[in-house]
């Protein structure tokens, strides 16, 4: 028990806040989700699930990625953009992607 609470402390990294100028890029592949829904409207109602990780996205910052995203529902797509940890109510920590941009994934050769 000790171990991985010592474990879990070294894994969340330094408890000051971040820098304004700090960020994190990200390019993800995977499985896109659209109209979905959260207890308390907590979610931007789009997701991409990826190895099991699955991460919101804020498509605001790129005109006609709304429905755009509808339109890709349920295939694999790749999404480029800076990922952000944001406290909510219901849960305790959201994992939110500012999308930059938004294609369907290339097709993969057998």
């Amino acid at each position: 028990m000790w171990l991985a609470l010592v474990f879990m402390t070294l894994a969340a990294g330094p408890s000051a806040p971040s820098s304004p100028a700090d960020y994190i890029k990200v390019e993800v592949c995977g499985t896109l989700r659209a109209g979905m829904m959260a207890i308390g409207g907590e979610t931007t109602g789009v997701v991409i699930n990826a190895r099991g990780v699955t991460w919101e996205l804020d498509l605001a910052q790129v005109p006609g990625a709304a429905s755009r995203a509808e339109s890709l529902d349920g295939r694999r797509v790749v999404v480029k953009g800076t990922l952000e940890v944001k406290r909510g109510v219901e849960r305790r920590e959201r994992a939110i992607v500012t999308v930059r941009s938004l294609e369907p994934a290339p097709a993969t050769t057998p």
